[in-house]
């Protein structure tokens, strides 16, 4: 189906339009919705964004003028994608995992206690850290992220993410003494 039939149709009847747009962009809209939101979304989140993108095209589709169907619609994809990776790092930024883990059974319990002990100690020194640092050391170090993503994830340059790591990991170096 070319633009102006698809515009017709639209122009017509919505609901047979919007099934017509459904059935020839849908593929186009959610392959640009999964490239961006791929490495950092979760499946659910690339259809809730791929849902929100086709509904924003059906509301504003008698505004779009002059340009094809095809490249409206995906800039409109590739700009909500944007949009929703941005929300989705804030997210992930301001809200640190710290996750137990289950330990291993040993049959020395006094030796499970200090283990787990020391985690928590470890845990509240990294908390201690403040923002970006605890972000970044727990990217890095729980996640296993590379520095360009964690700078990119805190609004830092990738130097500046991988001064405050090491800053962060000769502090909790001198916190852990005790420790060892």
């Amino acid at each position: 189906m070319t633009d102006n039939e698809l515009r017709e149709l639209m122009s017509v009847d919505v609901k047979k339009g919007s099934e017509a747009l459904y059935k020839q962009y849908s593929q186009y809209i959610y392959a640009i919705v999964f490239r961006i939101l791929r490495d950092c979304g979760s499946r659910e989140d690339v259809e809730d964004c791929f849902a929100e993108t086709f509904a924003e095209i059906i509301r504003r589709f008698d505004n779009i003028h002059g340009t094809t169907l095809k490249s409206y619609i995906g800039k409109a994809a590739q700009n909500r994608a944007l949009n929703y990776r941005t929300s989705l790092r804030k997210n992930q930024v301001n809200t640190v995992p710290f996750e137990l883990t289950e330990e291993p059974v040993t049959d020395n319990l006094q030796e499970q206690q200090e283990k787990k002990a020391k985690f928590n100690f470890l845990l509240e020194k990294i908390k201690e850290l403040g923002e970006p640092d605890a972000t970044i050391v727990v990217q890095k170090y729980y996640f296993g992220r590379k520095m360009a993503e964690i700078a990119e994830m805190t609004g830092l340059k990738p130097h500046a993410a991988q001064v405050r790591c090491g800053r962060a990991l000769k502090k909790l170096r001198k916190d852990m003494e005790q420790w060892r």
